[in-house]
């Protein structure tokens, strides 16, 4: 895994753990944001490989 998957997974994790405790204080909005932004880091995908494809021609003379 690179450097940056880690942060991500880091302030994910801090985020979802922060919305947890916002929500137990009884402050839905910052708790909901929270859960929501920390969710959001965890399930946007980070390109890790670059796989090139060479698609033939629809009208390639052969």
């Amino acid at each position: 895994m690179h450097s940056w998957t880690f942060v991500f997974l880091i302030c994910g994790i801090f985020a979802i753990a922060r919305g947890i405790a916002d929500l137990r204080r009884r402050s839905f909005v910052w708790g909901g944001l929270g859960l929501f932004a920390g969710l959001l880091l965890l399930l946007t995908p980070v390109p890790t490989d670059t796989v090139k494809f060479d698609l033939p021609l629809q009208n390639a003379q052969h």
